[in-house]
Parts: C-alpha cells; structure tokens; sequence
C-alpha cells in the first residue's frame, strides 16, 4: 500500500470545485491518503466550498494564506505533505478515475522520481464519462534533464512525484511565478522520468483566466526564466545542459516575436539562438536576455507580467 499526498493549490475557482472534489474523493482509494489543500488568498466562496465538501475526510489538511502565487502555494503543500508521493492537482482539473493509480502503477514499474502524463479539456457542465482503459507501457526518459530542457516537460494534474525526491529538490522555484516547469527542472537532476501516454486529467476549455489559457507569454517567460535560474543555480552542470537551454529559450523568444509582434526585433534572439552553437561560451546567464520578448507588445499591456510577491492578477 503506497501513502499519496494530495496537493491542491485553490485560488478563486468556486464554480469548478464541486466537480474537482468529487473526482478526487475516487482516486487512488486501495492506499493511504493525505488530502492537503491550500486557499491562496481567494477572494470568492473557494475556502468555504472546500471546507463544507471535505468535512468528513479523514487526513485533510486545510490552510488559507496571503497571495504567494501558484509556486508559493504549492510549496506550502508540498511542506505539509508526508506521503512517500506527491500528487498535484489544479484547482480546475478533473481526475480520470483511474489517474493516480496508473501513475502509480508507473513510477512503481520505472523507478522514475517523476512520471507525467496527458492532460485534455473539457466543458463545464458537460457529463464526464470514463471508459476502461488498457494503459500503454510507461517510457522511461534516462537523461530527465535534457528532455526536460528539450520538451519543456511540466505539468500538475496529470504528474505523480517520488516525495523524497521534491524535497531533496526544494520544490518549486520561488522567484517564477508558475510552479510546474521550475519544479520538473529540479526534480530532473535526482532521478529518470517516466511517461505514460494516457490522458488522466482534464481542465476546463472554457476558462479564459487560465495561465496556458489566456496569458501564453506569462508561461513562455516564465519556462525561459526557470531555465535561466537553474543554471544560475547549478553552475556545475556540464556545459550540453546550458547550451541546450539557451538553444531552447532564445528559439522559444525569437518565434514568440515573430509571431506576434511584440515590437521587440527577432533579430537579438536569433543571434542568442546562433550562440548556442558556440562552444567555449557561458551560455547560461544569456537566457536572461530572452526574457524581454515577452515583456512588451499587446499581451504584455493587456496582462502584465505577473512576479512572485505581487497580487496575483490571473487564476493558474
């Protein structure tokens, strides 16, 4: 029997949660569980709907705090957490019923510190049904760190973590304001990951405030600054590692510019992206460089960048 923590940051998300409980009261029902949900400052009936509907669970912890935005409220819970797993769960998304048991499954089968999945849509007030599944065999990434950079491998509803390894790993970086990509990175240096192609979680299509959702330069700058964090952190990381970084972030900046007009020239990128083949260089501080292709232009007017320690103005 495995003993799983659930982690749930809630910010704002009244209307979704009764669906999203109701689909976590099914999960992984055969083990030990630990129900950790943490209200980040909401300022609708999200605290209270948590309160009234997990009344009855036993080994539910539920904390309210100030707004620290979705990296700060997942640490919190990831603080609280005491399973030997750490299964995360956005405050929009529902489980597939069979979820965290085939992502067991998996971690268990691999030995990877962190196994992701597929993650799909749906409409609010639409009937979910779920259909038996006969799940594919888990891949297992051997250089987690080089895929992860590469892919941009992230994600909370549809992951399952080896605790030990998140705490070894600090958790999610404080200082980008989303939590999943910075959390993956560090994961990525204490073990393999493994991935399981299977949809097990879904999040609304309709929910515009949502951070991959509505405000797409939010994520961008926030993958290119993790990146360019992590290698600030972890100067010891063979030289392949930053220059992929660099490789990725300053191709992620120049499309983003091209793309939609931010007023920022392509043409600076593209030469951080040419210097990525350039051995001999310290590539990793030039990722910094990137992070202003989406610090301008007509999203970054209409939804500012968002930075831990501000009020958060988008639901993640």
């Amino acid at each position: 029997m495995a003993f799983i923590s659930f982690v749930c940051p809630v910010y704002n998300k009244a209307r979704y949660l009764p669906g999203v409980i109701d689909a976590l009261a099914l999960q992984a029902r055969q083990h030990r569980r630990q129900f950790i949900f943490i209200d980040d400052g909401s300022s609708d009936e999200s605290l209270e709907i948590v309160r009234s509907l997990t009344g009855d669970w036993p080994d539910c912890i539920i904390r309210q705090q100030e707004n620290q935005g979705p990296s700060g409220a997942t640490n919190a819970g990831i603080a609280l957490a005491e399973g030997d797993y750490i299964k995360l769960l956005g405050s929009d998304d529902i489980l597939a019923p069979f979820a965290t048991d085939l992502l067991l499954a998996a971690a268990e089968q691999t030995g990877a510190v962190a196994v992701f999945s597929r993650q799909d849509y749906y409409r609010t007030g639409a009937a979910m049904v779920f259909a038996d599944v006969d799940p594919p065999a888990p891949r297992l990434m051997k250089d987690a760190l080089a895929s992860t950079i590469a892919l941009g491998i992230s994600g909370t509803s549809q992951t399952l973590f080896l605790a030990q390894a998140v705490r070894e790993a600090g958790g999610c970086d404080p200082r980008v304001f989303a939590e999943d990509y910075s959390l993956a990175l560090r994961l990525a240096r204490f073990g393999s990951f493994a991935d399981l192609d299977l949809v097990t979680a879904y999040g609304p299509a309709d929910e515009d405030g949502r951070i991959m959702v509505g405000r797409k330069h939010q994520v961008f700058h926030d993958y290119n600054l993790a990146l360019a964090l992590f290698c600030q952190d972890h100067p010891e990381l063979a030289p392949a590692y930053p220059r992929l970084a660099l490789r990725r972030a300053a191709g992620r900046a120049e499309k983003w510019a091209q793309r939609e007009g931010t007023g920022a020239s392509f043409l600076p990128f593209w030469l951080l992206r040419m210097a990525s083949y350039l051995p001999g260089l310290d590539h990793g501080p030039l990722i910094f460089s990137t992070l202003s292709a989406f610090e301008g232009g007509r999203w970054s007017r209409q939804y500012p960048i968002i930075r831990p320690g501000r009020a958060r103005q988008a639901d993640d």
